[in-house]
């Protein structure tokens, strides 16, 4: 069995309770956390510290009553050196933080300046509840604050003997969920005070269940003026910038829990390793998507010319319409190596244009029949981006074999950018009904469409700089029309194709993201120290070219890192702001090993 140096409280009587009583169970949401980062972690049904020496790190995501005999056995786990990390929502072991709490609501957390956080969000980020956190002793250290809320405590840290207690008064699980999924979606949502998001249109869409403050949590992009007035007047192309979701908010506090977690690594001094969301080397990802809107040939041809100008390959939704592309226009399609998608349309404009199973079903059928290829459609973008309901949906793709959706994003100008605060892909939780389980089709956030038309060009950069900058993936939308009859669109798509690669990212079909992912899921690491260095043991359940396996070596320093052992290179790497080891490999099933030694 794989070592673990990380444990994950998840108390399953806790979680049925919350079934039972029709809530969330959103600390299952931690699983989805350390799955998406591949860090090494053994799950604990309960609050049960037996045989648990081998751990040196132990998070709380769903914790049961705990009894003394539990809380004085976890203190001297604490204090014989162990790293608890507090991230239930009843906090019901603040004592052991040295805090007393008090309920917070909705509000923004702004982290300290601490060396802790290697990747510090440059300004407060949307936090859903949680609780106000008051030391209780001189020997704690506060970490993040509510910003909100006079400054109090949100985010703890406390020495405790030899070991360290972390405290998130943030419910961190339920903001992560609620800012990814928003709420259900049954009305419009509440239009910007400024005028440049009218959400309330008529037409239901992913983003009228925006668990954001379209108001608080929105910027200009830099440089760009006011407001005229302080309204926004719309204008194609776009006279000015309106401001827009400019932080990856839901990456930010996932990458807060894995940096406390590394940080009680790095206590007990720990060697570690996680697996890159790319390939060895590629700091982000980059993807463009194409809606067949109208189904004409003219702007079919005229998007094939765009895209090869612009040296990508898209994924090419397929709209269900009155009209078709002529055989020759999927032909092509198929031939340029693009991606042949779905086109969900429930617009109500044609005859089986409405939100429901039956309607969905016909589509896909409608579409795979017409790309005239066997290759079997797994990728879908709903139309206008329409979205019902909270996860429904989801379960109609798993039906009908849709591996991967990239609905959930923007419709509006002054709500592109990270709507749903990610730019990262990843498993939705299903509803209480489902047991929370993970839906089967991975969420590929969709960012901005029709740069120099339906958006401005400055959010390009904030989008581009987003995404490197938590290791995601950008994904910018076109539709052939304004490709056809829009010049300053026709070379945006172009200028954002170059602007992509100079920073490194590969631009990548829905397909191909979707294997890399799943195949990452597949992939467990384990790092143990010798006497002459490390030992990097990887078991493969899928074949992962170019994987870059992500390696904290105590000690190291300036030194440099060979491989004395295996076939793969090794470099130092920057993520999230910390110095790490990547070793470059090519897996195939199976278990691998390297020795690694520093000199």
């Amino acid at each position: 069995m794989t070592r673990s140096d990380v444990g994950l409280v998840i108390d399953t009587a806790t979680v049925t309770a919350h079934h039972q009583a029709g809530r969330h169970a959103h600390g299952l949401h931690a699983l989805e956390v350390l799955d998406h980062l591949r860090q090494p972690y053994r799950r604990l049904d309960a609050l049960d510290l037996t045989g648990a020496d081998d751990l040196a790190v132990l998070v709380t995501a769903e914790l049961g009553p705990v009894t003394p005999e539990q809380r004085d056995a976890l203190e001297a786990w604490v204090r014989a050196g162990g790293v608890l990390v507090l991230g239930d929502h009843d906090l019901s072991l603040a004592g052991l933080a040295g805090v007393t709490t008090a309920p917070a609501e909705f509000g923004r957390v702004d982290f300290a300046d601490d060396p802790l956080w290697t990747q510090r969000p440059s300004r407060p980020i949307r936090a859903i509840t949680g609780h106000q956190l008051t030391p209780t002793g001189d020997d704690v250290s506060v970490l993040a604050t509510w910003a909100d809320a006079q400054d109090t405590a949100a985010i703890t840290r406390r020495p405790l003997g030899d070991g360290v207690v972390f405290c998130l008064g943030v419910a961190v699980w339920e903001t992560l969920v609620t800012l990814l999924q928003g709420h259900p979606v049954t009305e419009d949502g509440r239009p910007a005070a400024d005028g440049s998001a009218p959400l309330d249109e008529g037409i239901l869409k992913a983003e009228d269940g925006l668990a954001f403050d379209i108001d608080a949590d929105r910027q200009l992009p830099p440089g760009e003026p006011d407001l005229p007035g302080g309204r926004y007047e719309f204008g194609y192309p776009p006279p000015y910038a309106a401001p827009l979701f400019d932080l990856p908010q839901a990456d930010l506090w996932a990458i807060a829990v894995a940096q406390l977690v590394w940080a009680g690594l790095d206590h007990v001094g720990s060697a570690n390793g996680w697996l890159h969301y790319w390939p060895a080397g590629v700091p982000a990802m980059a993807h463009m998507s194409h809606d067949s809107d109208g189904n004409i040939d003219e702007e079919g041809q005229a998007a094939l010319d765009a895209f090869a100008e612009a040296d990508v390959k898209v994924t090419w939704c397929q709209v269900y319409n009155v009209r078709k592309y002529s055989p020759e226009i999927y032909d092509k399609i198929t031939a340029a190596g693009h991606e042949h998608a779905l086109h969900y349309n429930a617009m109500d404009d044609a005859d089986i244009a409405q939100w429901g199973w039956e309607q969905i079903k016909g589509q896909y059928e409608w579409a795979q029949e017409l790309i005239r290829t066997d290759t079997k459609i797994i990728s879908n973008k709903n139309h206008y981006t329409r979205w019902e309901g909270w996860t429904e949906f989801y379960q109609w793709c798993e039906q009908l074999g849709i591996q991967l959706d990239e609905s959930r994003g923007p419709s509006k100008i002054g709500s592109v950018g990270f709507t749903f605060g990610t730019a990262h892909v990843g498993f939705p939780m299903g509803d209480v009904e489902l047991a929370n389980r993970p839906m089967d089709v991975i969420n590929l956030p969709l960012h901005t469409q029709d740069l120099c038309w339906a958006s401005h060009a400055s959010s390009r950069d904030v989008i581009l700089d987003g995404a490197e900058s938590v290791h995601g993936v950008a994904h910018f939308l076109f539709h052939g029309p304004h490709l056809l009859r829009r010049p300053l669109t026709r070379a945006a798509c172009s200028e954002v194709a170059q602007a992509g690669r100079a920073r490194g990212m590969r631009w990548w079909t829905a397909d191909q993201i979707n294997t890399w992912e799943r195949s990452r899921r597949r992939i467990d690491v384990a790092v143990t120290a010798t006497d002459t260095g490390w030992t990097v043991e990887v078991t493969a359940a899928a074949e992962l070219a170019e994987a870059g396996v992500v390696l904290t070596l105590p000690g190291v320093g300036d030194g440099e890192v060979t491989v004395s052992s295996g076939t793969g290179s090794i470099t130092p790497v920057v993520r999230h702001g910390r110095t790490f080891h990547e070793l470059a490999v090519d897996l195939t099933p199976g278990t691998h090993r390297w020795e690694l030694a520093a000199r």
